[in-house]
């Protein structure tokens, strides 16, 4: 008779190195996931994570009873951005960067007005297009330049008049830089009187976006899988949250040419109206146009418009700038940043999970504004 033997112990270790087998594997495959978004090239939809991932801090703004908002004065907060944190630093007049103090003899400065893409919180204060600006011209014309960053997020075409005007006579400004975004600036020059003070807000009796967990939230800044997770939620909350509505309501205008038409009649006169505030204030005025990245990024036209419910067939990546230049009125140098940012598409300039420009895509955009500004300064005494 043979003796007898416990299976118990057996079965729970073999049960143990399955669990351990299956672990692993899982571990493995996941990290294997994780490598391989890493590297994998942007599909062209990830900025629509920003909606629900960006974050503007409070304390950051000021209501404004004109402007609805502007930056709060003499103030630093760390802006977070793609999982790292950005200073942001004010002066006593609300602009981005160092105190300032009385004009230096010779010096030229100039007011860079416009939206977030002028604001730049997406990168550290000496990687915005402003900055290298100031340091390139200082060099180039031997004397100091001081380009002012005035730009604040959500501002459309008259907001940053409306701001220019403000700040010319205080800073003494020599000339003034408006950087405008065809990403969404027709829009909201068609509809800047309806929005509220702060960037993000529903308008009134809009529903309020579907709350995401902190925790993934989160998560997200840090693993790939974790953040397309919540890409794909935010797409398919498209019909629901706002902000999601807002990124389609951008595209519109490079997919359809009779609503291109309808948003032109606003930023045509917004422009006028931005030449007339030149004159009046007596400072030579230039405008750069800025693209957004599936613009810049041809092939991430196809995911990026289905993903929003439109027809890539459509697409007319250039109408909104060739537009837009069009209606600039005689007189205003421009400047079109899309072919530049194109000829250096492969230094990624715009930022994957945020919309905005990287520290590449700052200084492209410098290298392509330095010449029209420097021509204008020389003009200068």
């Amino acid at each position: 008779m043979l003796p007898f033997v416990a299976e118990g112990p057996r079965r729970h270790s073999s049960f143990r190195l399955r669990l351990l087998l299956a672990t692993t594997s899982l571990v493995l495959a996941l990290g294997a996931a994780e490598a391989y978004l890493h590297i994998m090239k942007p599909l062209g939809t990830e900025f629509a994570l920003d909606a629900t991932n960006g974050q503007l801090p409070p304390g950051l703004f000021r209501d404004d009873d004109e402007l609805k908002v502007t930056l709060a004065p003499e103030t630093t907060v760390d802006a977070h951005s793609s999982g790292h944190a950005v200073e942001v630093r004010t002066n006593a007049l609300g602009l981005r960067g160092a105190a300032l103090g009385p004009k230096a003899a010779g010096e030229l400065r100039v007011l860079a007005i416009g939206d977030s893409f002028t604001l730049g919180m997406q990168v550290e204060e000496a990687a915005t297009f402003s900055a290298i600006l100031s340091s390139r011209l200082t060099a180039q014309l031997h004397r100091q330049v001081s380009v002012l960053n005035a730009g604040v997020p959500g501002y459309g075409t008259d907001q940053a008049r409306l701001w220019m005007n403000r700040l010319v006579s205080r800073t003494q400004a020599d000339a003034v830089l408006l950087t405008l975004y065809t990403g969404n600036d027709l829009r909201d020059n068609a509809r800047w009187s309806e929005r509220q003070a702060r960037p993000r807000a529903p308008s009134p009796g809009q529903p309020g976006p579907p709350q995401r967990g902190a925790v993934w939230r989160e998560l997200a800044n840090y693993s790939r899988i974790a953040a397309y997770l919540q890409l794909m939620s935010n797409l398919d909350a498209l019909a629901k949250d706002f902000r999601i509505q807002e990124y389609r309501d951008e595209i519109l205008p490079f997919a359809n040419s009779a609503h291109l038409s309808g948003l032109l009649p606003a930023t045509t006169a917004a422009l006028t109206r931005f030449n007339e505030a030149c004159r009046a204030q007596g400072v030579p005025c230039i405008i750069a146009i800025a693209p957004p990245a599936y613009v810049v990024h041809p092939e991430r036209v196809q995911r990026t418009f289905e993903a929003f419910g439109l027809d890539p067939q459509t697409a007319q990546l250039d109408a909104p700038g060739k537009r837009i230049r069009s209606a600039v009125p005689p007189g205003i140098p421009v400047v079109d940043l899309t072919a530049a940012l194109r000829g250096e598409s492969d230094l990624d300039p715009y930022m994957i999970w945020d919309p905005h420009w990287s520290t590449s895509g700052h200084r492209i955009a410098a290298d392509a504004m330095a010449p029209l500004l420097k021509s204008q300064l020389e003009a200068l005494p």
